[in-house]
This record gives structure tokens, C-alpha cells and sequence, in this order.
């Protein structure tokens, strides 16, 4: 017998309605009027809205006439299938089963540009039948809006030094090798070392295989084993800021070899002393090409996410045919401990720090529930997604013993693993190289190319500073004149040109982000207005990349620099 009862009614106004249990999902004087009500109050110009219950259709209808994007409306019923709709909806997405995964990519697909503006319609009564999936609902959009905010605080705040450090990346990446020269090098274990506070635990039986496996260090983590005696065979660097610098910079002298991403703090690369290769970020294609057109580089594109671990694990699968273990990856505040205890970063958590990080409870290691935050939660999500579009033919597992539980990734104790493919079938790695792998560099080369930059650097500044001098002559004319309009179609021409010759996506990323969200045009928006946003969005647009480019510019005379001392260097020498 159905739990639910259903009963169709017709209206005062002979349309049609229907009660749920008991519950009315429609007015039964006026339906439509009831739908347009509703809408006026709720609807929010430029959001994604999420109606949660599709009863009839009349909301719908309304809300179709006001969104022209059919994906900008999803629509959420649990009881879809069972209510007699007549000709149902084929313009829009409809949920009858409420999976996370597909509502998170539904959602996340729908708000473009990162933007966080979600509106949830309920329609009436559904709250009171449906409240858990309701629930369910609202935390899912806190949590996808959650998540794009960890993204675009990232962009915000890393833009600048990432941008430096790849620029000044291009002489290391000029004379390091590539990572592709470590592609499937090795066939034992490789066992990932990440700074989370479990890590302590596993540090013994660590130290006790350290020759029989590959070691690779998750950034800061080299710290943790390095006071535990432990030197790994590769450490792991993606971080710009100087505090990634600060880790590495009194590493006494080990022979552990460095890979590193374009946006490490270059100052790292320029001191380390072994062996370095380097590689891509698989978002960053733009880069690639740059380096491959301008420089003949080809660098290998790794998966990874907002924590080195990311990365590192896909290093990790992509230099062995090995099995992999997984230690310190707890992605939650283990025994209210931020890291592991020999981590330079470590603190004690209290409750005062985990206001300040809006901790939440998620699913543990061992079934429990475990206290992260969202930073630490989009670093899980990477670590799922990269593992289910993983090709890895031995197995991998999940040792941490600890934290957060990585949803798809067979977990097994260290101990175990070290039992069932160290002890048994590995009984030495492979010999890593040490002997330096510098490539030669023909200095003067290298400093033409970075000077045929500058003059297209020099160029983008004429042309950006002729465009606000345009936009400056026309602002009180309250229209744009022909002359302004064709002059300024020019110069975009020769911007979208000339940009496709130089790499500054890091700087121009939230530039584009605030171009695209701050001025979109209003309902029923009058020519003086449309004016007025369309040249407060250009003169925005111009200033911003204006000063991005000679941002860029300075960082590349610096780069230009630092060859150059190079170069005398090895005169002298």
C-alpha cells in the first residue's frame, strides 16, 4: 500500500488540484493566480532557482516565463512520477530521487562564473511532507555554495603569486627536467606522506621501509619526516605564498629531489640543490601552450586540487606501476590537531578556532564522525574525483588509520600493506638518480625570448592606455559616438590578438570573475543606464588588465634579471 494519498480536486475556477495526504500543493480557488504570487515575492534576477515541488506545474509555468536558461531552473519532487500532470515539462531538469552527487553537479554546473546566487522556492506545503529531504536540499546548496567560495578565495588571494612565480619559473623550468622523464619509473610501492595528525603514528613503520619503497613528501610534510630521521625521495611543492617558502628554506642538505608545479614559490627552485622536474597543473592548458610555443618545453598535465596532497597522489600513480599507500591524510582535526605534531604548522584546536572555521561533521575512517572544515572537504572531494578518473592497474589504499573517510578508496592498515606488497614483494626500490640533471641553457636565448615578451607587454599597455583615454573623452556624453565605438572595437581586436600571445590567466581570472557578475544588465533596463554599466564595465575591464600587464611586465624584467646574473656567474666561474 502507498504511503501517500493522492486526491485530485478541481478549483473554483475548474483548473485542477491535489492534495498530498491530506495537504494541499495548490490553491483551490485560483492555482495560477496562487503561482504568480509566489513567484513576484521569490524570484531573484539572475539566480538559480531551485523549486522544490513540481506538484501540478503552475509554479513552473510562471517561473519558465521569467528564465530564459532552462538549466538556471531545477526542479525537486520526490513524488514526481506518482502525480497525474497531464503533458509534463520537457524544458526542465526534474529530481524525484535526491542523489547529492548528481544534485551537486546539477547545481554547481548552473552557477556559472562561481557565483553563489541560489534562490529555493518551496511550494506550499511540500516542507511539511518532505521536511528531511528538504533538509537534505538546503545542505547540499550550502555545501556547493561552500565550496566555490574555497575556490574563489584561492583565485583572490594566490592570483598575484602565481603569476610571479610562474614567470619567474620559466628559467628554472629552462634548465630542470620535465616530470615525464619520471613516467612509470618504478615498480615497488610508493607510499604518500601527508602532514595530517595521524601521520605521527605510521612515522615508525615508515622509517623501517624507507629502502624498500618510494617516499613521496606532500609539501610541509618533509618537515614531519625529516625529524623523524626519515628522507624521502621526492618531495611535493604547488604552493606560491612565501610560508611554503619558509618550509624549505632551512631543509639541512638531503639528497630527496624536488617536483614542483609552475606556481611553487620560485625562490625554492632557485636554491634547492638536487635534482628538480617539473610539471602542470591539468587546469592550466593555457600555460602549457605558452611554454611549449615560446620555450619548447612540454610539461606533463597532473589532476590535483587545493592541497598539494592532490597533486602528490597523482604523481604518485603516475611515476609507478606500484601499489600505493596513502598515510596523514586525514583531512579533519584528529584528536583536535590541525597537523601532525612535528609540522611546522601544527596547533592544538579549540573551540574558538573552530567557529572561526565553520567546522561541520562529516563520515569518518572508521565509520565515525569526524570534525572538518570546507577547505579540508574540497581537498576530499579532489582526492574522490581524481581517484575515480584514476587508471592505476595495482592497488591503492587509503592508510591513514584516521580523519576523514575518502569515499571510493579502499582503506587497509599501514601495517597490512607493508605485510601484503613491501615485506613479501619488494625487497629494494629501484636506485633513484642523483647525479644533477641540469639541462644546459643558451642564457641568450633564453633572455631574447623574454624580450620579445616585453615588447608585446609595451604593446597591451599602449593600447590598454588609448582605450581609457577614449572611454574618458566620451563619459559625459551619456551615449557612446561612432568614432569611440569603432575606435575602441579596434583595440579590442588587437587585445584579444596580442593577449593569446602571453600567459597572465592567474591575473586575469578574477578580473573576469568581477567583469561578469557586477554587470549584468537589469530587467527593463533604460539607455541611460545601459550606458552607464556598459562603460563602468569597461573602464573596469581596461584598468584592471592594464595593471596586470605591467605587473607582468615587471616580473618577467625580473626573470630577465636573474638569467642575466646566472649567465655572469658562469663566466666567472
Amino acid at each position: 500500500m502507498s504511503k501517500y494519498k493522492i486526491e485530485y480536486i478541481k478549483t473554483r475556477n475548474n483548473l485542477e488540484t491535489v492534495t498530498l495526504n491530506g495537504y494541499l500543493l495548490h490553491s483551490k480557488y485560483d492555482p495560477i493566480q496562487e503561482a504568480s504570487r509566489i513567484v513576484d515575492k521569490e524570484f531573484e534576477e539572475g539566480y538559480v532557482h531551485i523549486l522544490f515541488g513540481y506538484g501540478l506545474g503552475y509554479i513552473t509555468e510562471v517561473l519558465n516565463e521569467k528564465i530564459e536558461d532552462a538549466t538556471k531552473l531545477i526542479i525537486i519532487d520526490p513524488i514526481y512520477p506518482l502525480i497525474n500532470v497531464g503533458e509534463k515539462t520537457k524544458k526542465n531538469t526534474i529530481i524525484n530521487q535526491i542523489e547529492k552527487k548528481e544534485l551537486e553537479v546539477l547545481i554547481a554546473g548552473a552557477l556559472k562564473n562561481l557565483s553563489k546566487k541560489v534562490k529555493v522556492i518551496c511550494s506550499p506545503n511540500y516542507d511539511k511532507i518532505f521536511p528531511n529531504e528538504m533538509k537534505r536540499v538546503l545542505e547540499v546548496i550550502k555545501e556547493v555554495q561552500k565550496m566555490l567560495q574555497v575556490h574563489e578565495n584561492t583565485i583572490r588571494v594566490f592570483s598575484d603569486n602565481w603569476q610571479e612565480n610562474f614567470i619567474q619559473n620559466l628559467f628554472n623550468l629552462s634548465r630542470d627536467s620535465s616530470l615525464e622523464e619520471l613516467k612509470k619509473t618504478y615498480s615497488c610501492p610508493v607510499v604518500l606522506a601527508s602532514g595530517g595528525p595521524s601521520l605521527t603514528k605510521q612515522l615508525s613503520l615508515l622509517k623501517e621501509i624507507k629502502n624498500q619503497v618510494i617516499i613521496i613528501a606532500a609539501g610541509s610534510t618533509i618537515n614531519s619526516l625529516l625529524a623523524k630521521g626519515i628522507e624521502p625521495d621526492y618531495i611535493v611543492t604547488i604552493d606560491g605564498g612565501l610560508e611554503n617558502y619558509n618550509h624549505f628554506k632551512d631543509i639541512p642538505k638531503i639528497k630527496s629531489q624536488l617536483i614542483y608545479a609552475i606556481t611553487s614559490h620560485y625562490r625554492i627552485q632557485d636554491e634547492y640543490p638536487n635534482n628538480k622536474y617539473a610539471f602542470l597543473a591539468a587546469s592550466n592548458q593555457a600555460y602549457g601552450e605558452h611554454i611549449k610555443r615560446v620555450f619548447s618545453i612540454d610539461l606533463p598535465r597532473i589532476s590535483g586540487g587545493g592541497s598539494v596532497a592532490n597533486f602528490a597522489y597523482s604523481i604518485a600513480a603516475y611515476i609507478t606501476t606500484g601499489p600505493i599507500a596513502i598515510i596523514g591524510q586525514d583531512l579533519a582535526y584528529t584528536d583536535d590537531k590541525s597537523h601532525a605534531e612535528s609540522n611546522k604548522r601544527f596547533k592544538k584546536v579549540d573551540v574558538d578556532f573552530m567557529k572561526s572555521r565553520g567546522t561541520i561533521e562529516i563520515p569518518g575512517y572508521y565509520g565515525d564522525m569526524v570534525v572538518t572544515d570546507y577547505p579540508f572537504l574540497s581537498m576530499k572531494k579532489s582526492f574522490e574525483v581524481i581517484h575515480q578518473n584514476m587508471q592505476h592497474d595495482s592497488p591503492i589504499y587509503n592508510c591513514t588509520e584516521g580523519g576523514a573517510k575518502i569515499e571510493g578508496m579502499d582503506q587497509l592498515s599501514f601495517v597490512d600493506f607493508c605485510e601484503a606488497y613491501v615485506y613479501q614483494q619488494c625487497r629494494e626500490k629501484k636506485e633513484i638518480v642523483e647525479e644533477n640533471n641540469y639541462r644546459k641553457i643558451n642564457t641568450s636565448i633564453f633572455i631574447s625570448k623574454m624580450n620579445e615578451l616585453i615588447s608585446i607587454y609595451n604593446h597591451l599597455i599602449k593600447q590598454l592606455e588609448l582605450a581609457l583615454k577614449l572611454l574618458n573623452q566620451n563619459k559625459s556624453l551619456g551615449t557612446f559616438n561612432k568614432s569611440t565605438l569603432s575606435e575602441l572595437s579596434k583595440i579590442d581586436k588587437n587585445l584579444e590578438k596580442k593577449l593569446k600571445q602571453v600567459s597572465l590567466n592567474y591575473l586575469t581570472d578574477p578580473i573576469t570573475l568581477d567583469i561578469l557578475r557586477n554587470y549584468e544588465p537589469k530587467l527593463n533596463e533604460g539607455s541611460i543606464e545601459t550606458y552607464t554599466r556598459v562603460y563602468n564595465q569597461s573602464k573596469e575591464l581596461y584598468s584592471r588588465l592594464l595593471e596586470a600587464v605591467k605587473k607582468t611586465k615587471q616580473y618577467t624584467l625580473d626573470t630577465i634579471d636573474k638569467a642575466k646574473t646566472y649567465e655572469r656567474g658562469n663566466e666567472n666561474g
